[in-house]
C-alpha cells in the first residue's frame, strides 16, 4: 500500500463566471433501466451446466467529468475537458456461507466500450457482456476455492458474505460542474511564469483541474444509489537537482468544493515563491547519515505514520487472508496506543474547520450506509474497518467497502482522525524534544516537517515494516538550533513505533491525499496532530543520480510579474 500525500492549504477567494455542465435529464432513467433489466435476466436465466445462477450481482457505472489546464514556465502545455465511464460488475455464485469471492476474482478483464450517450441498447449490451464474463470467472474461482478448502490448503471458519442493511434507495442531487477555462489558462500561465525567476528549477508545472464523478449503483438486493463527488484543485510542483545529481521534487495540491474558492493570483504567487525558496534550501542541505533518536513528526508526517503503521492493519478484509500478518486481529480490548490517543474513521465528515475532506462519502461501494467508527478508544482497540466480509468477532459491515469503480471493493480508510487528550503547543513540544535529546544523551533530535509519502506491507511473505520518505527533515540541537538535512527515510515495525509515542501537539491538521492498494487509488484524508516519539530510526534512502544539465538554462527574455 502506498500513500501519496498531498497537503491542503486554504487560500482566499477568486470570483469567476463560468459555464455549468449538467447531466441530461433522462440519463438516470436509462442507466437504471438498463441495470434493472439485465440484472433480472441474469438472475433468472444465467446458468451453465450444473451450476446455479448467481445469488448476488452488483453493478456500478461511474461517469467521470474532467477538466484540466496546465502551464510550465509561463506557457500553456495542456487544456482539455473530457468525459468517460467505467463499469464494475460483481457476480457471486454459491451462497453467503461459501461463495466464489476471492482476491483473484477480477484479475482478468477486457476493454469496456461503455457509452456516455443515454443509449439503452448499448448500455445493456455492455452490462450483458461484462456480467457473462464475471459469471464464468466466478464459477472457476468457486471451484478453485472449494479445492483449496477440501485439500486443507485454506481454512474456512466464517461466512463469505454478511447480510446487508435494509434496502436503500438514495438519489442525491448532481452538483453543477462550473468551469472557466479561459480564466484558468490565464492564471496557470501567469503563476507558472514565476519559475522563470529560479534558474535552478529544471522543470515545473502549475495545474488547475476539476473532477466530477457521478456514481450509479444497483444490486440484486434492491439497493439503488446515485451520488456524486465534485472537487476543484490546484497543483504546484517543481524539480531541481543537487550538485551531485540527486533529483529533488516538491509539490503542493490544494482542494476546494466550489469554483469560487479557487485562490487569487496573489495567493498563488506567494505559495509558488515559498515552494521555490524551500527547494533552493533543500538543494544545498547536507546529506544525513543513518540515525536513531527522538523526533517530532509534524501533522503531515504523523498522518503517514498512523496511516501506514495502524490504518492498513485495521482494514478488516485483510484479516481474512491466510497470508496476512493479522497484527491486531486478536487484540480487541487490549491497549495498543497510549491511553491519551483515540482513533476514529468517519466518512460522514465533509469539512474540518473549514477545510474540505476528500475521504467523505455517504454510501459505500457495497450499497451500505457509511458510519463513524471508533477504532481505538483511549489506546484500547475496539473495532476494525469492515465491509460485508465477516472477520473474527465481527459479522456486520460498518460501511467501509471502497473501490475505484474498477477493482472489487474492500474495507479501506476514509477520513482517518487521530485525537489526543495530552497535548502541548509548538514551543513546548520542541522544548520537550530537547529534554528527550539530553535525557538520551543524543547529539540532536529530529523534526520531520514534510513528507513525500509512505508504504507498508501486511503480507507474511514480506517483512512487517513500514517506510516514510521525509522531504524536509531538520536536526534539532540541544541549544534549539535547527539544520535542514536530506537523504534518509524513516523505517519501523508497527508495534514498535507506536509504543514510542510520548505526547502530541495541539495542532490537528487536514492532510488530503490518495492511497494506492488492492481496490484501487482512493481519496483519503487524515486529521492528525504533531507527535513526539522517543525513538525513530533513519536509514539512507535510495537516491538515483543523474548528471545535471551541461548548459545553463536559456536566458529569460520576458518574465511574468
Amino acid at each position: 500500500m502506498v500513500l501519496r500525500k498531498l497537503t491542503v492549504i486554504l487560500f482566499g477567494i477568486l470570483v469567476t463566471a463560468g459555464s455549468a455542465h449538467a447531466a441530461p435529464l433522462n440519463e438516470d432513467a436509462v442507466i437504471f433501466q438498463a441495470m434493472e433489466e439485465e440484472m433480472a435476466r441474469s438472475l433468472s436465466e444465467l446458468k451453465v451446466d450444473v451450476f446455479e445462477p448467481p445469488y448476488f450481482i452488483n453493478y456500478q457505472i461511474r461517469h467521470h467529468d474532467r477538466a484540466e489546464v496546465a502551464a510550465s514556465f509561463g506557457a500553456l502545455i495542456h487544456s482539455d475537458t473530457h468525459q468517460h465511464r467505467t463499469l464494475f460488475v460483481d457476480v457471486k455464485v454459491g451462497d453467503p456461507q461459501f461463495d466464489s469471492s476471492s482476491s483473484q476474482s477480477h484479475r482478468y478483464s477486457v476493454e469496456q466500450f461503455l457509452p456516455v450517450d443515454p443509449d439503452l441498447d448499448s448500455l445493456k449490451r455492455a452490462l450483458w457482456y461484462e456480467t457473462d464474463l464475471r459469471y464464468k470467472q466466478a464459477i472457476v474461482s468457486f471451484l478453485r476455492k472449494k479445492g483449496r478448502f477440501i485439500s486443507g490448503v485454506e481454512s474456512h471458519d466464517l461466512p463469505d458474505f454478511s447480510k446487508g442493511k435494509s434496502i436503500r434507495v438514495q438519489i442525491d442531487s448532481i452538483p453543477e460542474w462550473k468551469l472557466n477555462m479561459p480564466e484558468w489558462e490565464r492564471l496557470a500561465r501567469e503563476v507558472s511564469g514565476l519559475f522563470k525567476e529560479a534558474p535552478g528549477i529544471e522543470k515545473s508545472r502549475v495545474k488547475i483541474f476539476s473532477d466530477r464523478i457521478i456514481r450509479y449503483y444497483y444490486d440484486s438486493e434492491g439497493n439503488k444509489i446515485r451520488d456524486a463527488h465534485l472537487e476543484y484543485g490546484i497543483h504546484l510542483e517543481a524539480w531541481t537537482k543537487t550538485l551531485e545529481g540527486t533529483q529533488l521534487h516538491d509539490q503542493e495540491t490544494l482542494y476546494f468544493k466550489k469554483i469560487s474558492q479557487i485562490p487569487t493570483k496573489a495567493e498563488l504567487v506567494r505559495a509558488t515563491r515559498e515552494l521555490i525558496v524551500s527547494l533552493k534550501a533543500l538543494k544545498s542541505a547536507p546529506q544525513m547519515d543513518p540515525y536513531v533518536g527522538p523526533a517530532i513528526f509534524s501533522p503531515d508526517a504523523a498522518a503517514v505514520l498512523f496511516h501506514e503503521a495502524i490504518g492498513h492493519r485495521l482494514e478488516g478484509d485483510r484479516l481474512r487472508r491466510d497470508e496476512d500478518g493479522k497484527t491486531f486481529l486478536k487484540k480487541i480490548g487490549q491497549r495498543i496506543l497510549p491511553e491519551f490517543v483515540t482513533v476514529v474513521d468517519n466518512p460522514t465528515l465533509e469539512n474540518f474547520e473549514g477545510t474540505p475532506l476528500i475521504g467523505n462519502y455517504r454510501t459505500d461501494d457495497q450499497g451500505q450506509q457509511s458510519r463513524d467508527v471508533v477504532l481505538i478508544d483511549h489506546g484500547v482497540l475496539k473495532s476494525f474497518l469492515l465491509s460485508r466480509t465477516p472477520i473474527l468477532g465481527f459479522n456486520r459491515t460498518n460501511g467501509h467497502a471502497r473501490s475505484d469503480g474498477i477493482h472489487p471493493p474492500m474495507s479501506r480508510m476514509s477520513n482517518f482522525v487521530v485525537k489526543s487528550d495530552l497535548t502541548l503547543d509548538a514551543v513546548s513540544l520542541k522544548q520537550r524534544l530537547i529534554e528527550e535529546v539530553k535525557k538520551q544523551n543524543k547529539p540532536y533530535g529530529l523534526f520531520v516537517k514534510k513528507i513525500v509519502g509512505g508504504e507498508t506491507q501486511t503480507n507474511t511473505r514480506q517483512f512487517q515494516v513500514f517506510k516514510g520518505k521525509p522531504l524536509y527533515l531538520y536536526r534539532v540541537f540541544p541549544d534549539g538550533r535547527e539544520e535542514l538535512v536530506r537523504g534518509v527515510d524513516f523505517v519501523g515495525t508497527p508495534l514498535s513505533i507506536i509504543s514510542k509515542i510520548l505526547i502530541t501537539g495541539n495542532d490537528p491538521a487536514v492532510i488530503n491525499g490518495f492511497c494506492t492498494a488492492e481496490s484501487g487509488v482512493l481519496p483519503v484524508t487524515s486529521i492528525t496532530p504533531s507527535v513526539l516519539l522517543s525513538e525513530v530510526e533513519l536509514q539512507a534512502s535510495h537516491q538515483p543520480r543523474v548528471r545535471r544539465p551541461i548548459l545553463a538554462p536559456p536566458a529569460v527574455v520576458s518574465s511574468t510579474r
